[in-house]
């Protein structure tokens, strides 16, 4: 019995980290370096791996609400095709709100259906709003790295990918704990995916701008259908929502950053992921034995 709990345990780790950073390593090496494509979609490369490992089922066309990120993994693409192509802000941040709100739709309409379409819109909208949010935080960010040189080798322009990837390792246990194994799992497998894609693109130098949207929609799909799917309860949810907003408003408030101060910024993050988590922890507890 012990022998089957552990081969599950070693499985479920290669499931949720192990093989999902490997793929994401070496897609990103592959589109980075030999490819000469965006090396972001190496994490979402190592994201659907993840997902496809995790979720056994998963189908294509979607028929349950989880494999819908396959779609959210191209809107995710779309999204920031239209960042770097679309010039006019008024088209560009509406075309952005457009997709964002499609991808929650089509994430949490399979549940939400049964409560009718103004429900769902309204879901898709608020999410999307945030999201949209995030994306003229990082916009503003962009607009301020273009104008002052960086180091050859700087953390800088990786931050914002990092604070997402801290961002959903300390939601995992949470949401694991809270009432879905599987959305935890998934939110591992994109913390793993990023932790590689982070990796390839520091020391390869291959870092584009504005590559987090995408994963900012996996991440944000995640914690709200932990809210939906799993009853993880809403002030938990807007907790770890507001947790990835920390680095964008410290690199959007701190101007040109050195290494040491990016540095500084990556351990604020952490510490107040592990606080939430821990709150979160706390307020999700199950009352009967996990055991």
């Amino acid at each position: 019995m012990y022998e089957e709990a552990s081969n599950s345990t070693v499985l479920m780790l290669l499931h949720t980290a192990v093989y999902p950073f490997l793929a994401a390593l070496i897609v990103s090496i592959v589109a980075g370096k030999l490819l000469r494509a965006s090396s972001y979609l190496g994490y979402l490369g190592g994201f659907i791996v993840g997902l496809s490992l995790i979720h056994s089922g998963l189908s294509f066309p979607p028929k349950q609400a989880i494999d819908y990120y396959s779609i959210t993994v191209l809107i995710g693409i779309v999204s920031l095709f239209s960042l770097v192509t679309i010039k006019q802000p008024v088209i560009r941040n509406s075309a952005g709100f457009i997709l964002f709100g499609l991808s929650f739709y089509l994430l949490l309409n399979p549940v939400l259906k049964h409560s009718g379409p103004i429900i769902s819109l309204s879901w898709a909208a608020s999410c999307a709003f945030i999201v949209l949010l995030y994306q003229l935080i990082q916009q503003k960010i962009q607009k301020t790295a273009d104008q002052k040189a960086q180091p050859e080798r700087s953390i800088s322009p990786l931050l914002l990918p990092i604070g997402l990837m801290v961002t959903a390792g300390a939601a995992a246990p949470v949401i694991s704990i809270g009432g879905s194994l599987l959305i935890g799992q998934l939110l591992g497998a994109l913390g793993a995916a990023l932790f590689a894609y982070v990796t390839i693109s520091y020391f390869t130098k291959t870092t584009q701008s504005q590559t987090s949207i995408p994963a900012l929609l996996i991440l944000g799909g995640l914690i709200t259908q932990s809210h939906v799917l799993a009853d993880i309860p809403l002030n938990v949810m807007l907790m770890l929502a507001a947790s990835s907003f920390i680095t964008p408003i410290a690199v959007a408030l701190g101007g040109r950053l050195s290494n040491r101060q990016s540095i500084f910024i990556i351990i604020g993050q952490i510490v107040i992921s592990i606080l939430i988590s821990g709150l979160s922890l706390w307020l999700v507890w199950p009352e009967s034995s996990l055991y």
